[in-house]
Order: C-alpha cells, then sequence, then structure tokens
C-alpha cells in the first residue's frame, strides 16, 4: 500500500485498522462477557505498546551518530518489537476458551524465544537477494536498522575492520550503494556472523520447544509446534562450525 498510495497513506490506514480491530472486539460483551473482553483488549493494547516501543528503539538507534550495538541489545530490540504480537495472538486465543493463569508465562516465554528467534531469521533474509542486484540484498545496512548480524560483526571484527564496517554506513564518500553493500558482506563473512545468527536461531527454537514439552495440554502443544515448523521454517543450510555463542536474554524488567 504504500508504494502505491504513499507512507502517510498506509499509516493511517493501519492505524484505522488497528481502531477496527479493537472495536470489533468491544462489540462482543454479550457473546464473551465484559471481563474476558476487558482482558483481551487490555492484552492488545499492552502488545500495542511494547510493539510501539521498540519500533521507536529502533528508529532513535538509527537517527543516532553512534552506530555501536551489542548483540545483547539487538536481541532485546528483537523481543519488544516482534515478540508481543505472537504473544498477544496466543494470550487472546487462549483467554477466549477461558482461564489464561496456568498458560501465560510459559506463552510469554514461548513468544519471547520464537519471536527473537523469527527476527533473526528475517536478518538472514536480508541477505538472501538477488545475486543480480545487490540493493535487494543488503537493504537493513542501507536503511540504517539494528540488526543481529551488524553487532555480532561490531563485537567480532579487529578494531580497524569494525571502524571500517561503521564508516561505510556513516559517510557518504560516492561509492555505489552496491560496492558498499558487497564490502559489508565481505566483512560479514570475515566475522563469521552467518554462522553464529543460525546457532542463535537454533538456540532460540530449541528453547520455545523445550517450552512447549512442558505444557500439559496436548492440543496446545500440537498448536505450538505447528507455529514453530510454519514460522522458522528454512531451507537447509550448511554452516561452518564456529564458537558457540552464548547471549543471555533477561526477562522484561529483571534487574531493574
Amino acid at each position: 500500500m504504500h508504494r502505491r498510495f504513499g507512507t502517510p497513506t498506509a499509516i493511517n490506514v493501519g492505524d484505522y485498522l488497528i481502531g477496527l480491530g479493537y472495536r470489533l472486539v468491544s462489540r462482543e460483551r454479550a457473546e464473551l462477557g465484559a471481563e474476558v473482553v476487558a482482558d483481551i483488549l487490555d492484552c492488545l493494547a499492552d502488545a500495542h505498546m511494547k510493539l510501539s516501543e521498540g519500533q521507536g528503539a529502533e528508529l532513535l538507534w538509527r537517527d543516532a551518530a553512534n552506530k555501536v550495538l551489542k548483540p545483547i541489545d539487538a536481541l532485546k530490540l528483537y523481543a519488544l518489537k516482534t515478540s508481543p504480537a505472537f504473544e498477544a495472538a496466543l494470550l487472546c486465543g487462549a483467554r477466549l476458551a477461558g482461564s489464561v493463569e496456568s498458560y501465560r508465562q510459559p506463552l510469554k516465554q514461548f513468544s519471547r524465544n520464537l519471536g527473537v528467534a523469527f527476527q533473526i531469521l528475517n536478518d538472514l533474509g536480508d541477505w538472501e537477494g538477488d545475486s543480480n542486484n545487490k540493493l535487494v540484498a543488503g537493504g537493513d545496512v542501507l536503511g540504517g536498522r539494528p540488526t543481529l548480524l551488524w553487532a555480532l560483526a561490531l563485537e567480532s571484527l579487529s578494531p580497524g575492520l569494525r571502524d571500517e564496517l561503521i564508516s561505510l554506513v556513516q559517510e557518504d564518500d560516492g561509492t555505489l550503494p552496491e560496492k558498499r553493500i558487497q564490502r559489508v558482506r565481505q566483512l560479514y563473512h570475515e566475522a563469521g556472523v552467518f554462522e553464529q545468527a543460525h546457532r542463535l536461531v537454533d538456540k532460540h527454537q530449541q528453547r520455545a520447544e523445550a517450552i512447549v514439552g512442558e505444557i500439559e495440554c496436548e492440543e496446545l502443544q500440537r498448536l505450538l509446534h505447528f507455529l514453530i515448523d510454519t514460522i522458522l521454517e528454512r531451507p537447509a543450510e550448511s554452516v561452518e562450525s564456529g564458537p558457540a555463542v552464548e547471549l543471555e536474554l533477561s526477562a522484561p524488567g529483571a534487574g531493574k
């Protein structure tokens, strides 16, 4: 829609659809009961706010002069900008079926790991563009978006190469965008970020699967396994062995 009608119109239509969704829920009070409707609306509003916070954090980083990013901070950003959507969908559906108290925490943790793994795969997919069109691949770099791949590269590269990587997105020296993307790809390969990212996807997928295994409801287990298989579907990749990546993503509010 934004390509056909422009970004302002697309944003306005998106805002309208969000409001329409809230209204569709609120008008089911007679069928669902006021308490269920209130719980669902609260869940949706909470997710809406978290997603906006995550997107806001991304925009702040995009516009900042300092392009340093730690892997753990990239993962925290993913947990805000992606995971709440999965969490809201699951909790709202569960609430329609009855009480969610016994499932609330498992579904939150499941959504957190699923969302992070999904976003990492999205980052990896950004580098799988048509080889004849270098602008398709590496769009996140040209767009100035904070990604785990960027953070892993900054952490793994030598100081000189790290400075070169940052300069590729900070300075416009007339170099063609496709040449800059080609060099970023080379630096990413040198830092081993693609292999590290794939291992992190595996790690978060395994955590999500472990959470599913602890849920007693067989029907819910089947649904969650289906979501994992569908959302994290990827072609078999051959990843060279390398150092293990250990990044612990604490729960929201931890350490505060």
